[in-house]
């Protein structure tokens, strides 16, 4: 392969790569939760009613929500530098309705480690 064509496609798996991770709104996201339910999503929003736990098991984990018109609640492992009213984009799976044990969530976008920024 020469060295345009290896540089050409370099350039349109970026490009491609890329355009999967466009960002939707978190008002598409809970107009049609089943359209995106266990899909990778990406949004933009402020954070609200940030709330630092820990498991009993000894696992740090943050819930909070993130806003623009609306809100869609976000989960993450650890202690992210994360701040209220923080302006963040989340890249994660989002599930339209997820059991954990005895727990039901819905609407809810669990961010890929490392990811809110």
């Amino acid at each position: 392969m020469s060295v345009s064509r290896t540089v050409l496609s370099v350039a349109l798996v970026a490009v491609l790569g890329t355009a999967s991770l466009a960002a939707t709104t978190v008002d598409a996201i809970l107009a049609n939760p089943s359209a995106y339910d266990n899909q990778h999503v990406t949004v933009v929003g402020t954070v609200r009613d940030l709330q630092e736990k820990t498991s009993r098991k000894g696992n740090d984990y943050d819930v909070f929500s993130v806003c623009a018109d609306r809100c869609i609640h976000v989960f993450t492992f650890g202690r992210p530098k994360i701040a209220e009213g923080q302006k963040l984009t989340v890249d994660g799976k989002f599930s339209a309705v997820k059991h954990v044990g005895s727990y039901i969530f819905y609407n809810e976008i669990e961010a890929d480690e490392g990811s809110l920024q």
